[in-house]
């Protein structure tokens, strides 16, 4: 990145890199609320001038932050473990294709785990930054591999990505409006309390899911949604080619 020298020193006495894992460090303890330039300078140790020759501002300081991040993510998907589910072809482009799919989607969420103020603010900025372009460019790739069409790549792409900070970001906000004090298993118990103090009759399916409430994982609950996506687009591939055939 160019220097800003505009409104700078001669030179920056931290490296980007010293800045961002600062900033990073901020966030996970804080938030994007907790983050200001001047806090940041302070934990770095200088001036705001030395910030001020790598941003312009808080905002495009959290935007490096993000993509510094989705950066990881993309490295930690090369060498990703994820295993998906059982697949209705054993098509040899379309199994790789998938696997790409899902060690990818599966590296970006385990990024939000670790860092639970990423998915609201990758939600809410979307495909901003250099390697959030990169990560969409990585989903839409294997789906023209598949054969699907243009239309077809462009919603599963979405889809894929939507999911995967969506759901993030809404894990991330239960847990900043829990108590931290009080174990999950008591949080879930006394949401169970509550679906099984309605009708009955009129909350038959909810009642009916108190006990599988209790007992979810949220990262399992993660994983099944991303193959229920997944399998949706292995059945478009498989369409698609009966169709040319």
């Amino acid at each position: 990145m160019p220097a800003k020298s505009s409104k700078t020193p001669r030179r920056a006495t931290h490296s980007l890199e010293q800045i961002l894992s600062t900033a990073i460090e901020i966030l996970d303890r804080e938030g994007s609320k907790g983050l200001t330039l001047r806090r940041l300078a302070g934990e770095l140790g200088g001036g705001l001038g030395s910030i001020y020759w790598y941003v312009d501002g808080k905002d495009e300081m959290l935007s490096l932050a993000c993509d510094a991040l989705v950066g990881r993510a993309l490295v930690a998907a090369e060498t990703h473990t994820s295993d998906g589910p059982a697949l209705e072809t054993d098509d040899p482009v379309i199994v790789e294709a998938i696997g790409d799919l899902r060690r990818t989607a599966m590296a970006l969420f385990d990024q939000t785990q670790i860092h639970p103020w990423l998915a609201p603010q990758l939600h809410a900025q979307g495909a901003a930054t250099p390697n959030s372009l990169r990560y969409w460019e990585r989903l839409g790739r294997p789906l023209a591999r598949i054969g699907l069409t243009p239309t077809q790549q462009f919603n599963g792409s979405t889809a894929l990505s939507g999911y995967v900070t969506g759901v993030a970001a809404e894990m991330s906000a239960q847990d900043l409006h829990a108590d931290p004090h009080r174990p999950k298993a008591e949080r879930l118990d006394e949401i169970v309390s509550q679906w099984l103090a309605s009708d009955p009759d009129e909350f038959s399916w909810l009642h009916s899911m108190a006990d599988e409430f209790r007992r979810h994982d949220d990262d399992e609950q993660f994983a099944a949604g991303l193959d229920l996506l997944l399998g949706g687009l292995v059945r478009q591939a498989l369409a698609r080619s009966t169709d040319r055939d």
